[in-house]
C-alpha cells in the first residue's frame, strides 16, 4: 500500500508538469497566430492605398478628348455656349427664409390650410441681403401664389415642381426689378410642405 502511494505522488508532479507545458504551448500558439492575424491585416491596409494610387495618378493625369479641349479653350475666351457662360463659381448658397408661410387656400380645395417653409438657391454671395432687403415683397408675392393652389395637384410630384417653378420665377421677378440681377435665384426647395 505505501508503494501505492508513493506511485500516486510520483504521478501527480509528472501530471502537473506536463498540463503546465500542454498550457505554455497553448498560449505560445495563440500569440503566433494573433501576431499573423494582425501582420495579415496591416499588410493589406497598407497595400490597398498604394494599389489605388495609380489609378488616381491616372485619373488626374487624364487628357481631355478633342471635344473637352475645344470647350475649355472656347470658356478662357468667352466665346463659348450659353452652358459654359453660365458656368456657376463656387458651392451652393442656401438662403432661408426662416419662417413658414401659411395662407388659406380659396374653398374649391379640399384643404382650407397651406404652409411651406424655403429655402432659396444661389451662386451670388451678396443675394442674401438683397432677399432680406426685399424679404416683405417676396413674402408677400409667396402668398398670393400659394393661395392658387390646387391642393389636389399638389399633392403629385409634378404639382410640387411646378410650384417650385412658379416661386422662382416669382422671386426673380421682385430681385430683377429691384437690383437688377436676371434669374439671381437658381432654385426653390421646400424644407416643410404642410396641408390642413
Amino acid at each position: 500500500m505505501a508503494k501505492a502511494e508513493a506511485a500516486a505522488e510520483s504521478a501527480e508532479p509528472v501530471a502537473k508538469k506536463s498540463g503546465s507545458k500542454l498550457l505554455v504551448i497553448l498560449m505560445i500558439a495563440i500569440i503566433v497566430l494573433l501576431l499573423g492575424v494582425v501582420g495579415i491585416g496591416a499588410w493589406m491596409l497598407l497595400k490597398k492605398p498604394a494599389a489605388e494610387s495609380p489609378a488616381a495618378g491616372a485619373a488626374e493625369t487624364h487628357q481631355p478628348d478633342a471635344q473637352g479641349a475645344k470647350d475649355d479653350h472656347a470658356a478662357k475666351d468667352g466665346k463659348g455656349d450659353k452652358s459654359s457662360a453660365d458656368a456657376h463659381k463656387g458651392p451652393p448658397i442656401t438662403i432661408s427664409l426662416d419662417q413658414p408661410i401659411t395662407v388659406n387656400l380659396s374653398e374649391p380645395n379640399d384643404a382650407k390650410l397651406l404652409q411651406v417653409q424655403l429655402d432659396l438657391i444661389t451662386y451670388d454671395s451678396k443675394l442674401g441681403e438683397e432677399v432680406k432687403a426685399n424679404r416683405a415683397e417676396i413674402i408677400n408675392d409667396i402668398m398670393l401664389v400659394l393661395s392658387d393652389v390646387n391642393a389636389a395637384k399638389l399633392r403629385t410630384r409634378d404639382g410640387k415642381e411646378a410650384l417650385q417653378k412658379q416661386i422662382k420665377d416669382e422671386i426673380n421677378k421682385i430681385l430683377e426689378k429691384r437690383t437688377g440681377k436676371k434669374g439671381a435665384i437658381d432654385d426653390v426647395y421646400f424644407t416643410k410642405l404642410l396641408m390642413q
